[in-house]
């Protein structure tokens, strides 16, 4: 089965899961793991802000705020 199957059989409680696993992890990975590369924490945390983004720009959208 496809990712994007997979993601279509979840429900909303189920995504949100993944979703609060995802932001929870990549700040922990950008701002905890002492071993971890600079450049991988940079890019955890750019990923992180993403995700943040993309929550907002769907949560504004929403309620009828432009970006």
């Amino acid at each position: 089965m496809e990712t994007n199957d997979k993601l279509d059989s979840l429900t909303n409680a189920q995504l949100k899961a993944v979703i609060k696993w995802v932001l929870a992890d990549t700040r922990r990975a950008a701002n905890n793991y002492s071993g971890l590369h600079e450049n991988v924490k940079g890019w955890c945390a750019m990923l992180n802000e993403a995700v943040l983004y993309q929550i907002d720009k769907s949560y504004n959208k929403n309620v009828g705020e432009e970006e």
